[in-house]
Formats: C-alpha cells, structure tokens, sequence
C-alpha cells in the first residue's frame, strides 16, 4: 500500500493539536479554534488520499501494526489499526461531522468561559472515536472506547459550576463503566479461547476454528454476550436507554456529534466489526434484533409524547438505532450503514437548530395559540391510549428500575459493610496484605489447596474495600486510600492464581503507587485549605483549587486504569492469568473493578465539581 504510512496521521494529528491547544489561554479563541480546525481539515484530507489510493488498489482491506508497547512469550500488547470498507464509511461521516461542529462551535461557543475546555474535548473526543473506528484488534478499540467515555463525562459536565449537569455525567459514567469491564472480560474471554491477542483481520480464520478450541463456549456465548451488553449501554438500547436524554445537559454542539450522530452509534460499529464471531449463532441474532425491536417500540412511542425538544431528538434516535441493531443482527450490515448516515446527519441538524427552532415556536405561540382539544376515549382503546401515553411520559420508568434493580442493592451492601468497625478495617488489612505479599513470593510453603482459595479470598476483600470507599462521605481520604489498597489486594489476587512473571504485576503497581501517592497528596493539601471538606454532596472546589482538580484527575484516571497508563496495561496483562474456568473469580474482579472505578468518578465529582459551596446563587435539583 503506497500511503501506508500516513494512517499513524489519523491518531497523531488530534493528539498533536490537543497538546498545542495547552499553550493557548481562555481568550486565545482563534488560535483554539484554527489549531483545532487545522487538525481536523488535515486529518480528512488524509483520509481522502488514503482512501483514493485504497480504492484504486482495489480496496483490499488491510493491517497496520503502529505500535508494540509490550510483550511476553504468550501474548502481546499493540496498537494495531485496521482499514477496510467499514472504517471508510464510519470514517467519512465522523471528518464530515467533526468539521461541521467545529466550524458552527467557532460561534455557538463565542465568550463561553469554558471555550479552549471545550475545544479539548472535541479533540480528545476525536482522538478516540478515530481510534475506535481504525482499531485494528480489542486492545485498540478498547483505548479509544475508554477515552470517549471519560470525554462524555467531560461535556455533560461541561456547566461544572451547577448541580444537575455533574449528577447526570456521574449517572452516565457509571453506565459506561458497566460496559469497559464487559469488554475487558471480553478482551478476557477472547485471550482464553484463542490464545493469543484477537485481530480483526483475523476473525474468519477464528471464528472458524472456534469449535477446535479448548474453550469454544466462550467465543460461541460468553464473547458476543458481553459485545451485546457493551454495544447496548454506548447506543442506549434498553434496558439501558433512560441515560441517553440525561447526557444532554451539555451544550447543544456536543450533544449533537455525542448523543445525536457519532458516539451513540459505535455500539452498532461494534456489532458490525465483530459479527463473524456470531454469525452463525442464531440464537443470539434472534436475542439481538429482539433487543433492538423492543427499543424501536418503545422509544417511539416515548419521543412522540416528550416535552423537551432535545429528549425527543434523543429518544427518537434511540429508535432509529434499535432498527439498526435488527439490520446487522439480519446481516444485512451495509444497509445498517446507509441507516446510521442518514440518522447521524438528520440528527446533528436537528439538535444544532433546535434552540432556533424553539425560540420560534416559543415566539410563535403567542399569535397562534390553538386551545388543546378536551377529549377522552372511555372505552378500552381510549384506556389502553391513556395507560401507554402516561407510561411513555414517564418513559416506562427506565430510570427507576435500572436504580432499583442496580445501584440500589449495590449502596445497600456497601452501608452493610460500612458497619465493620473502623479498626478492624485498617489494623486488619495492612498486616493480611503483608502475609499475604510473603506468601505471593514463597507459595512452596502452601498447600494446593489452599493456594486455590487464596485468590477467591483476597478479591473478596478487595471488593469489601471498595464497597466500603464507595459509601464513604466523611473522610475523602479514607476512602483514597481504601480503594488504593482494593487494587493492592487486586494484584494479591492474581499473584496467588498461578506461576508467571512478576513484572506484570509491577507495571500495573507502578501506575497504581504513583496515582495513589498523588491523590494523597492533593487531598492533604486540600484538607488544610478546606478543614470541612467531605463528600456528603457537591462543593464545586473547582472554582478555588482548579490546578489542584486537574492533578486529582490525572491521579484518578491513573488509579482506575485509564489508557494508556502503566496501571491500564498491567490490568490488561494480569487479567490474562485467570483461568477461563474461574466464572466467580471473573466475576468477582469484574465487580471489584466496576466499583472501583465508579467510587474514584464519585470522589472527584464530589469534591471538585458541582455548585460552589459558598455561592449565593440557587440550584435546581430536578430536571425536566
């Protein structure tokens, strides 16, 4: 391939512009916005002569392995990017869109105290959905899924400085982290199976060796499964769909390339990227275009009924997007495509006109106000109107149930916990995680046995921990440092589960020692500047400390293994050594890591994020 060596441009080109954007100030807004413009121009170009030379080529599709950045005897970690007639069509609407946003933010955003913050995100926004779509195995995919996860919780808390926008970035986080650990196991499932690192050039070749492995169940079951789950929460399938109007507490510019036309629809590319894994599993397709029927039913029914113009875009999408999932469940996957550019473009004009077009019908009203028709249908047709118009006001109660049935029973046990004396919990672990760290390097004198219980013992511990941190509101710094020693015990876990190279476990504990010492640090400082500090709400320290709230971020995203830190590649590597027979461990590391990564977001949102606690003005605590 002649220009082969211009798609490292397409990661590059974003990073590079979000590193010079942190020369720039506030009020620096041309030169924010042309060095961003200037990136996104070049990166299209690039794709338009790679996309040239590949179709006169032929259009074989073909891969590209840009970077090892780690390997051992039985796997390796790369970046890898692949490109083929699914990347080109994502690719094309991802510039074009980018380039319209960018273009109509210019102004949309002109004085906006947060317009560089802004313009960072839509380029790391950029950089991940570019490493999504040119992804070229798991590992990479799973970098660029990370990084648009944490942009999305960025732009929904773009107004920080109020209540509801960082309450619902906080509700949305903790839905896409359901969905990284699910494709980690993925990740998992799929080493197991295959034995090696899945690239997705390969994955005929796999998919039809797949009943020649030693543990075909997982890639016939478990693997798709897991994809499922993960493509549902990203596109907002149910049951899953009540977060999707939430997320558009931020401006209309990133709600419209978010939530309207790029990232809403990657759960549909995944789907697309990893069929030949399913295809001939018929069982799971009919469970797919179910999935994706029941949506579309149900949020129509939910759009035409809504209020609020941006809910109704929303939902309307969601709608859109289930249809989606029964095109590629039927393989019909072209079509889906055809399906997501016309939805992508319509939905991006609809949400970048809608305040327009709500300021004139709000005008409008005034001189053609028609009084409401006062009728009722009593029979049972006009009932069972009644019942399904009240209930798709309510939108079917979504959000209720997903509380109820999943962070509610998760907070109770985490107060059951949190009524284990303090000093059992801080005189008890230290000392167990010591024996326990003795007996990592000297397992001869241990039995078999008791060797196969020791992992299922500490990640339980593990799991205690970061329930325990996860309930936490008084003391920011107890819970910092419990859930720094839930990834000690994490790595206890793994250590005892087999015989490999130490090293693995260094480089995740050398991400986690450094993040965990820096989060100390900035909460020290913090607890001598603000005696009250807690985390019994949001105080929006932001406003006073903000050089202090970027460092805790870093250390943050460090600590929950955010790519591409030491901890992030050590988290992939470790989880490598659990057995694909060992469901409940699996299971219970995946919780761990759930709430793990859901108590560092709380911490951070808590604390630096939110109204200002001294601030005179009022706050709404309801939306719309």
């Amino acid at each position: 391939m002649q220009y082969t060596y211009i798609i490292p441009l397409f990661i590059l080109l974003p990073l590079l512009a979000l590193i010079a954007l942190a020369f720039f100030k506030n009020k620096d807004e041309d030169a924010v916005f042309w060095t961003s413009f200037i990136a996104i121009t070049l990166h299209s170009l690039s794709a338009l002569l790679v996309t040239t030379d590949w179709l006169v080529n032929g259009a074989i599709p073909f891969h590209y392995e840009a970077l090892r950045l780690y390997e051992t005897r039985t796997s390796h970690f790369s970046i890898n990017l692949y490109f083929d007639g699914f990347t080109v069509a994502f690719g094309s609407v991802m510039c074009l869109i980018t380039f319209m946003v960018a273009l109509f933010s210019r102004y949309y955003m002109h004085r906006e105290k947060g317009y560089k913050r802004f313009f960072n995100n839509l380029l790391l926004f950029f950089l991940g959905i570019n490493i999504i779509i040119f992804s070229g195995n798991f590992e990479t995919l799973f970098i660029g899924w990370e990084i648009i996860g944490i942009t999305s919780f960025f732009l929904i808390a773009y107004y920080n400085d109020r209540y509801l926008p960082v309450k619902n970035a906080l509700k949305v986080v903790s839905y896409y982290r359901i969905a990284d650990v699910l494709l980690l196991l993925a990740i998992w499932a799929g080493h197991h199976a295959v034995g090696k690192s899945i690239d997705f050039y390969d994955f005929k070749a796999i998919a039809a060796a797949t009943h020649d492995s030693h543990a075909p169940g997982l890639l016939i079951w478990f693997v798709p499964v897991a994809l499922l789950i993960v493509a549902a929460v990203k596109s907002a399938q149910l049951p899953f769909s009540s977060w999707l109007p939430r997320a558009m507490e931020g401006p209309t510019t990133s709600s419209a390339i978010f939530y309207g036309s790029l990232s809403v629809h990657m759960g549909v590319f995944l789907m697309i990227r990893t069929y030949p894994l399913w295809e001939n599993n018929t069982e799971f397709r009919w469970l797919m275009a179910g999935m994706g029927l029941a949506t579309t039913l149900l949020t129509t029914g939910i759009a035409r009924v809504q209020s609020s113009v941006k809910t109704q875009i929303a939902y309307s999408s969601i709608a859109q997007i289930g249809l989606m999932f029964v095109w590629v469940a039927l393989g019909w996957h072209w079509f889906a495509v055809i399906h997501f550019m016309a939805n992508a473009f319509l939905r991006t004009y609809q949400l970048l006109v809608s305040p327009s077009i709500l300021s004139y019908l709000i005008h409008d009203q005034f001189f053609n106000f028609i009084q409401p028709q006062n009728y009722i249908d009593k029979g049972l047709i006009g009932r069972i109107r009644m019942t399904l118009y009240i209930l798709s006001i309510r939108e079917f109660r979504l959000d209720e149930v997903m509380y109820y049935f999943l962070w509610r029973p998760l907070k109770k046990l985490g107060i059951f916990i949190s009524y284990i004396p303090p000093f059992v919990v801080y005189f008890g672990l230290i000392p167990t995680y010591f024996i326990g760290l003795y007996f990592v390097y000297h397992k001869e004198l241990l039995s078999n046995e008791v060797l196969g219980v020791l992992p299922y013992v500490f990640s339980i511990i593990g799991i205690i921990i970061s329930l325990r941190a996860f309930v936490q509101r008084k003391q920011p710094i107890k819970a910092w440092v419990m859930i720094f020693l839930n990834n000690l015990f994490t790595s206890l876990t793994i250590g005892f589960n087999e015989q490999f190279d130490f090293t693995q476990i260094h480089i995740f504990l050398s991400g986690i020692m450094v993040s965990g010492l820096v989060g100390v640090l900035i909460l020290l400082h913090m607890k001598k500047a603000v005696p009250e500090l807690s985390l019994d709400g949001f105080f929006g320290y932001n406003r006073i400390k903000p050089v202090q709230g970027m460092i805790f971020l870093l250390a943050s995203l460090g600590l929950m293994g955010f790519p591409i830190t030491p901890s992030f590649v050590g988290e992939d590597l470790i989880l490598g050594h659990v057995h694909e027979n060992q469901y409940g461990l699996t299971v219970l590391i995946a919780a761990n890591l759930i709430v793990d990564g859901l108590a560092v977001f709380r911490m951070y949102a808590r604390i630096f994020l939110g109204p200002y606690r001294y601030s005179n003005h009022e706050v709404a605590f309801r939306s719309s």
